[in-house]
């Protein structure tokens, strides 16, 4: 462990960043296969990633409380204060130039394209879907992909992390409060009372990516931001790449298809079987295997909560995206 620590100071200190290329924000929720697209845009040269920007394990506390208050580290970023956004735009920026490092800067060493002279920071960033939009804003110059993930496959994923759901807060945020559906609001109330954990983590879903999905539909997106869906990544993944290489000024490569078949080597919250299919190339079992969990009646009921909303982006009894509306 003590090795590990000289060296990781060693190779700070030696490490040298100049940002001369655009940027790349990874917008997204937790569980929607985002350390799998950091790290293979991370095998371009001369990368370096940001990942998990506000996670708030101990090493990353350190770094983040130079920035934010503890008190509002400890909420989910909807409605903060003028102040408060400033500060995060602050925080991201001092990453990209090189003022300031996330706790996250080595999970690349293991997958063997750690560089030491950067000229660009991929930013994986949870939470803060929310002002994704906003941030973008801010970056004008630089690119952002929302990545987004089957709303069943996601809750799966959560539910068996024993995560929580975030239901309360984002349906009575300002950004969001004024535009539900009222057919949706009245269910809101009765879902998280009565609901099923797959219920609550569907409408969580929902609540969680609204702006960005009222955004695709109303074609509001800013030209810097291009979405993406886990489905496509795994299951057409050249043309997805490639389109993401166009988007954000990489360079596509090989290896990117590679890294399709390596269990990434951030996953903390998979299972081995996942972990193994992954490993075996089985697209399918990516995809479909939380269908082995409910009846198609379920299923259909289920999808409901998405009707409620007017989200049809994705559909009954199919594993892929509606293409068009994403736009591949």
């Amino acid at each position: 462990m003590k090795g590990k620590v000289i060296l990781k100071t060693f190779l700070k200190e030696i490490h040298k960043h100049r940002k001369q290329k655009n940027d790349i924000f990874i917008f997204t929720l937790p569980r929607t296969g985002s350390t799998l697209l950091t790290e293979i845009l991370n095998t371009n040269y001369k990368t370096k990633t940001a990942s998990e920007v506000f996670a708030l394990n101990n090493s990353n506390k350190e770094i983040l409380l130079k920035y934010f208050d503890k008190d509002f580290l400890s909420e989910r970023y909807t409605d903060i204060s003028y102040y408060n956004y400033n500060l995060i735009i602050k925080y991201l920026k001092d990453i990209s130039d090189g003022k300031t490092w996330n706790s996250y800067y080595w999970s690349d060493l293991a997958t063997g394209y750690h560089n030491l002279k950067t000229n660009r920071t991929i930013f994986k960033a949870h939470k803060i879907t929310y002002y994704f939009d906003d941030i973008m804003n801010n970056f004008k110059d630089d690119s952002a992909l929302y990545l987004v993930r089957h709303p069943f496959s996601h809750s799966f994923s959560r539910i068996r992390n024993n995560w929580d759901t975030y239901i309360q807060q984002y349906s009575q945020s300002g950004k969001i409060k004024e535009q539900i559906p009222s057919k949706a609001q009245i269910k809101i109330s009765d879902i998280s009372q009565n609901g099923t954990a797959l219920e609550k983590f569907i409408l969580s879903w929902c609540l969680e990516n609204f702006v960005f999905f009222k955004k695709l539909q109303n074609n509001t997106l800013p030209k810097n931001i291009l979405p993406v869906t886990y489905e496509n990544l795994i299951y057409n993944p050249e043309n997805t790449l490639r389109q993401i290489c166009l988007h954000t000024n990489i360079e596509y490569s090989n290896k990117m298809i590679k890294m399709l078949n390596i269990p990434s080597h951030g996953i903390v919250h998979s299972t081995d079987i996942t972990k193994e299919q992954i490993s075996s190339g089985n697209k399918n079992y990516l995809l479909s295997n939380w269908r082995k969990a409910i009846s198609k009646e379920e299923e259909k009921k289920l999808f409901g909560i998405l009707e409620l909303f007017d989200f049809d982006f994705y559909s009954y009894q199919n594993n892929l995206p509606q293409k068009a509306l994403l736009n591949y």
